[in-house]
């Protein structure tokens, strides 16, 4: 049975209106489903649990929502070998469907898809972990420490982005937050480990992402080549250079031609071990994971079928 996430509240009512063009078409051809509306934050993680664990032997969680619940829903499902999952995009930055290539605006197409996909599609996930403040959380789309991860969670409660949003210029937010906390931040001084092989010193670290698909913060291609399908993670860090040189090279990262620049660190890994000096900001999805200096970040192949 299909059983629809609903997050009316999202996306600046978004959701809500999607939803009410997604909701006659299951009726007019007679699908059966329920759907839930998570009404805080967290809840769909809840929701999601409940349903992974039902007695039914074919379960199709269809999510209507940003990359946020997206998130949620991933960290809730008990078994994922008995769910299939799906997406009709309601958020601004859309970075889990852009990564399937799945459509971002016309939820009558993402419906058909979702009827007609059959088994679906295998994709890996990618799972964070500290032992500084004993969680662990599954990605999607990618986790990161430092300037990306301050400005992705913070970018949820921004001003801006609601302004923004209604303007149908959510993306803008990102671009606006990135330069505005790179010249307030601090840099780091740390070590990586990538698949367990000898540390390596980054100093002036301004950001590092790990990465499941190519993009996130709204369409920024981190690692060009990354692929949801390929049983690696693909880190994009940058280090090693002044920040207002890193404000200039800004936009060849927002076109995806920074991957031989000076001061861009890119590879592919399955595990990656950071440790820093000093406490910073690390989130999955730009969901808020902690404040730390140490994480574990590593892959999970062929995690979860999606209906696309």
């Amino acid at each position: 049975m299909y059983y629809f996430i609903v997050n009316e509240h999202g996306g600046s009512g978004k959701g809500s209106r999607r939803w009410d063009k997604v909701k006659p078409l299951l009726d007019e051809k007679k699908i059966e489903y329920e759907f839930f509306v998570p009404e805080d934050a967290g809840h769909a993680t809840k929701i999601a649990q409940e349903i992974s664990v039902r007695d039914d032997g074919d379960i199709k969680i269809v999510i209507l929502g940003g990359d946020g619940t997206i998130n949620e829903v991933l960290n809730g499902i008990a078994d994922f070998s008995r769910v299939k999952l799906a997406l009709i995009p309601t958020g601004s930055g859309n970075d889990f469907s852009r990564g399937l290539n799945l459509p971002r605006h016309n939820p009558k197409k993402s419906l058909e898809m979702i009827l007609n996909a059959g088994e679906g599609r295998k994709i890996d996930l990618g799972v964070v972990e500290s032992s500084e403040n004993g969680k662990k959380r599954i990605f999607g789309i990618s986790a990161g420490f430092g300037l990306d991860a301050i400005v992705g969670t913070g970018n949820n409660s921004s001003k801006i982005k609601v302004a923004l949003n209604k303007m149908h210029l959510g993306k803008l937010s990102y671009a606006i937050l990135t330069v505005k906390t790179l010249f307030s931040m601090k840099t780091q001084t740390a070590r990586l480990k990538f698949d367990g092989e000898d540390w390596i010193e980054m100093k002036k670290l301004i950001f590092l992402a790990a990465m499941n698909f190519k993009a996130e913060g709204g369409g920024v291609p981190m690692s060009p080549k990354a692929r949801g399908d390929d049983g690696k993670l693909s880190v994009c860090a940058a280090a090693g250079v002044p920040k207002i040189l890193t404000f200039f090279l800004f936009p060849f990262l927002c076109l995806g031609l920074h991957s031989n620049m000076k001061g861009f660190f890119l590879r592919d890994f399955e595990t990656l071990e950071i440790q820093s000096a000093e406490k910073s900001t690390l989130h999955t999805d730009g969901e808020f994971f902690g404040n730390v200096k140490s994480a574990k970040f590593s892959i999970l192949k062929n995690a979860v079928s999606i209906l696309a």
